[in-house]
């Protein structure tokens, strides 16, 4: 019966919720004694301002089918529209600067979204991609889509191909899924941000394979990667105008309050789904806790904490088929400033990279971006995961009953 009313049209379902609430106020009408016309007038009133407040609440929001990660059985979730007037973001076409021309638009603190994939390295200023939302790239010869939606502080990139059709090019979107925008592909298919499933459109079912990304400093990026691209701030907004909101309790654009209290909604989190395995790892957790040796779908995984940059990274330990382990080399020092973001970041001056060690040769890696960089495996890299950043209301819903490190009451001292 829920499904049968959550999938009726919407206006279908307003209506008879409209008719029930002027037949319920008639009778209560008629119990008090004669129903005359005012009365009928109010009822016609109480059913208008009761359909009102349910649609503003998203009551007879469009319901789309989406299976869930790691569940079996599909559940029909809001499709929300965005309020207010669209927005709209710069109309050229974004601008591709070397490291050196970055230097005179981002700040070391600035903070941007870096992916290292086929031997290329970019980075894309949040202030940027926050007004952009999406960018259609391609990594050598791989088609990739680059979002950012600040409203669930998830920066994603996918392989922009669904097996073996045509390249995918998703633009802004106008609709969200538990406040995860919808990305519009040119063919009418709809991809949710946070996962990368489409739940609209001829494509409905299919995920989009993720590439691993990092959240990071434009300090300690380039420093990572010297020779990186940076899309330029030309066109965009001087900062991040969603500054505000990261600093503010309020849950998303339409609200959505954690059912999950182990920690509080806007508490950042490192997401990683390994076959069929999820577990989130809390920000505040790994600011304590930096380095995390274990075991997640049955593969050996490492993941990072970097405090002077606030990057949270996840690598697999095994490399040419050996498991390592790993030790901090250097001191990995606590920010020195806190701005009043959720995140925690706050400006530093001096960026020093944090440096760690396996205990097998002895060997040194940066930790944002697992590259030996002295030792018997100089030139080897680890295998980054596809981690997922994200506030703790959007991932609790997307993944329910997930395991979790740091939470609130259990960060380790």
């Amino acid at each position: 019966m829920k499904i049968f009313w959550t999938t009726l049209n919407p206006r279908l379902r307003a209506l008879i919720v409209f008719i029930a609430g002027t037949l319920f106020a008639m009778l209560g009408f008629l119990a008090t004694g004669a129903l005359e016309p005012v009365n009928v007038l109010f009822s016609f009133y109480f059913s208008g301002l009761l359909v009102y407040f349910l649609v503003r609440w998203g009551v007879f929001a469009v319901r789309v089918s989406i299976v869930l990660p790691n569940q079996e059985i599909p559940v029909y979730e809001k499709l929300r529209k965005n309020p207010g007037r669209r927005r709209h973001g710069p109309t050229s076409e974004a601008e591709f600067i070397d490291a050196d021309e970055a230097d005179e638009e981002l700040h070391p603190d600035d903070r941007v979204i870096g992916i290292f994939h086929n031997g290329e390295a970019a980075a894309y200023p949040l202030a940027a991609l926050a007004a952009r939302e999406i960018s259609n790239e391609e990594f050598d010869d791989t088609p990739a889509v680059v979002s950012w939606s600040p409203v669930t502080y998830s920066a994603r990139a996918y392989i922009a191909k669904a097996g073996s059709g045509p390249t995918l090019t998703l633009g802004r979107h106008t609709h969200t899924v538990f406040n995860s925008p919808l990305m519009p592909n040119d063919d009418g298919s709809g991809f949710v941000q946070f996962i990368g499933q489409a739940v609209v459109g001829e494509l409905a079912g299919w995920t989009l394979e993720p590439i691993p990304v990092i959240t990071t400093t434009w300090a300690a990026w380039k420093q990572a990667h010297p020779y990186t691209e940076a899309m330029s701030m030309e066109g965009g907004p001087e900062f991040d105008v969603f500054e505000r909101y990261y600093a503010s309790d309020r849950n998303g654009i339409h609200s959505l309050n954690p059912t999950d209290k182990r920690l509080y909604g806007k508490d950042v989190v490192l997401g990683l789904d390994i076959n069929g395995e999820a577990k989130a790892y809390s920000y505040p957790g790994l600011i304590e806790q930096p380095l995390i040796e274990e075991e997640l779908g049955r593969k050996a995984i490492l993941v990072l904490q970097e405090r002077a940059s606030a990057t949270a990274v996840a690598f697999s330990r095994t490399l040419n088929g050996r498991t390592l382990t790993f030790n901090g080399l250097n001191k990995n020092p606590h920010r020195r400033s806190a701005e009043a973001t959720a995140s925690g970041e706050g400006e530093r001056e001096d960026y020093e990279p944090w440096l760690i060690e396996d205990t097998q040769t002895k060997s040194t890696w940066r930790a944002i971006s697992g590259e030996c960089i002295e030792g018997e495996l100089k030139g080897e890299r680890l295998e980054m995961l596809p981690a997922m950043t994200g506030f703790w209301f959007v991932w609790s819903r997307f993944y329910p009953n997930t395991e979790l490190f740091g939470a609130i009451g259990e960060i380790p001292e």
